[in-house]
């Protein structure tokens, strides 16, 4: 049977069918659960998919609410101390699901950095390796700003020479070994890449923020 390409949008049918099969298996074999919604609906959708809809958006107690200031705080603190390792992260945060978190905080980054460069020379904007970058406690404190800091006060901020020196440091040794190796060896992402990233099963890899964001 041929079944109709999926949307990536999920129909409140589609849930219902999820939340019945979930029930039958257990929340286990995932790719059963996934072979018989797509019998269903005419439509396919992989165990992941499936996996990942139950965990992130109809699990019972999964927090769904934006997130609180002290919630975004802890997080950042805790991230700080052992790095990307979501599944030992989310324990801190039993309502939320690992790709929640893990998607909250590259998110914050992103708007953060984008908000920054907004109308600054490219001499003065954030830019290269982010897992390096995050280290350098000016820049750390651009990224991690919370949400309701208004778009004005990053846009006027200015880094330290210190902070410029820093970085430039790091992005020197980006472009050495560009030199000497393929962008594709060192880990760059393209756009589309990155939207793909939050599926990325390794944990320990903080990737760097896309080119259209640092590069432009």
């Amino acid at each position: 049977m041929q079944y109709y390409r999926y949307r990536k949008t999920w129909t409140l049918e589609e849930d219902l069918v999820l939340k019945e099969l979930v029930g039958l298996y257990k929340g286990k074999n995932w790719k059963k659960i996934a072979d018989e919604i797509s019998k269903r609906i005419n439509k396919v959708r992989t165990g992941k998919q499936c996996r990942e809809r139950w965990d992130n958006k109809l699990k019972p107690n999964i927090e769904l609410n934006d997130w609180t200031d002290e919630e975004i705080k802890r997080l950042f603190e805790i991230q700080e101390k052992i790095g990307n390792k979501w599944s030992k992260i989310s324990p801190f945060f039993p309502k939320r699901s690992k790709n929640s978190i893990k998607n909250f905080f590259y998110s914050t980054i992103r708007r953060n950095i984008r908000r920054f460069n907004k109308d600054k020379r490219e001499d003065e904007k954030i830019k290269g390796d982010v897992k390096e970058l995050i280290k350098i406690p000016e820049i750390r404190e651009i990224l991690i700003c919370e949400k309701s800091c208004e778009k004005h006060v990053l846009r006027s901020k200015q880094l330290s020479d210190e902070s410029f020196w820093n970085m430039k440091m790091i992005n020197d040794g980006l472009l050495d070994y560009q030199n000497n190796g393929s962008e594709e060896d060192f880990g760059f992402l393209e756009m589309d890449e990155y939207r793909e990233y939050a599926e990325n099963e390794d944990e320990n890899i903080l990737p760097l923020i896309d080119q259209a964001i640092l590069w432009e």
